[in-house]
């Protein structure tokens, strides 16, 4: 949520977040967060947490549902800096090595990713681009 409060700050018109039930780990930060750290400031959203919270509320339940579809990612990791890979295409490689009996061999699928990706002239990361370097 930092990196979007310095954004707000900086002056930009608008920040992505995610609603909390879905953000973090390779997701946007939480709307929650940064609604509540902005409420009562010149930069304040006007937007109700207790609304939020309704919402959120839903969205627990809708992931509660699709939890077996999660990649079993527990948290971030800054080695994003080396391998270059977008959140989706992260959980969704890993969700696939996992099912491919491969997750004991993440981090060397995480260099494979890097080497495809030097390979390749280190390409944009977005999809469809991040997908030839992941696929």
């Amino acid at each position: 949520a930092a990196s979007m409060l310095a954004c707000a700050e900086a002056g930009a018109d608008a920040v992505d977040v995610a609603i909390d039930a879905m953000s973090g780990t390779t997701s946007q930060p939480s709307m929650g967060a940064v609604v509540g750290a902005l409420q009562n400031t010149p930069l304040d959203t006007g937007l109700d947490p207790m609304k939020i919270n309704q919402i959120n509320e839903y969205w627990e339940m809708c992931r509660e549902v699709y939890g077996p579809f999660e990649s079993g990612q527990k948290s971030g990791s800054a080695d994003v800096y080396y391998h270059e890979m977008p959140g989706g295409q992260y959980t969704n490689l890993l969700f696939q090595s996992t099912q491919l009996g491969l997750a004991g061999q993440w981090p060397a699928i995480k260099k494979a990713y890097a080497a495809a990706n030097r390979l390749l002239g280190d390409i944009v990361k977005v999809t469809p681009s991040s997908k030839v370097a992941g696929d």
